[in-house]
C-alpha cells in the first residue's frame, strides 16, 4: 500500500520526537505530503467557573478573572503549539517533503479523524502513551478512539516502555 497523505496527530509528550522522525522516514519512502495537527485542549479551568461565588471557597472575584486568565493561557498554549509544529515542519522540509501545519481547539480524537477525512489522508500517525487500565478506562486514548474511528488506515508508533 502506498500513502500518499499523511496525517500526524501531534501531542505535546516526550515521545512526539520519536514518532516525528518515525513518520519523517516513511513519508520521505512513500514520496507523501505531511500534515502535522495538533488540537489543543481547554483546560479544566473552566470547570471551576460555575463553582465561584457557592460556598466551595472561590471568591467572586475569580469569577471575573477566570476568563482572562483562560485566555492567557490559550494564546501561550497556540503560540507554544505554532513554534513545535513550525519546528517539525522544518525537520520535514528539510528532507523535500510538503508539509503542511494545522492546529485547533478541541478533542484531539475526534479532530484528527474530522481532519483526515476533510483532507483526504490515507494514513493517520498518531503516538501512544501506553496507558492502561484504570488511567486509560478514566483519561481516555486518543489512539484507541482514532484506531477505531478514522476514515483510513492508522499507524500507532508505540513509545519507550517504563523500565520496571
Amino acid at each position: 500500500m502506498t500513502y500518499h497523505k499523511i496525517l500526524v496527530a501531534i501531542d505535546r509528550s516526550p515521545q512526539a520526537d520519536f514518532v516525528i522522525e518515525q513518520v519523517i522516514d516513511l513519508a520521505e519512502k512513500e514520496k507523501a505530503e505531511l500534515m502535522l495537527f495538533h488540537a489543543i485542549q481547554v483546560e479544566a479551568l473552566a470547570e471551576i467557573s460555575p463553582m465561584v461565588g457557592t460556598g466551595m471557597g472561590l471568591s467572586p472575584s475569580l469569577g471575573r478573572e477566570i476568563p482572562e486568565i483562560q485566555q492567557q493561557r490559550l494564546e501561550a498554549q497556540v503560540r507554544k503549539t505554532k513554534e513545535i509544529l513550525q519546528g517539525y515542519a522544518e525537520m520535514a522540509m528539510a528532507r523535500n517533503i510538503p508539509t503542511i501545519c494545522h492546529h485547533t481547539i478541541g478533542d484531539p480524537s475526534v479532530l484528527s479523524c474530522e481532519l483526515a477525512k476533510s483532507w483526504g489522508a490515507n494514513l493517520i500517525v498518531v503516538g501512544r502513551r501506553g496507558r492502561k487500565g484504570m488511567t486509560e478506562l478514566f483519561l481516555g486514548s486518543v489512539s484507541n478512539y482514532i484506531t477505531h474511528n478514522a476514515p483510513c488506515s492508522v499507524l500507532i508508533v508505540q513509545g519507550a516502555l517504563p523500565v520496571t
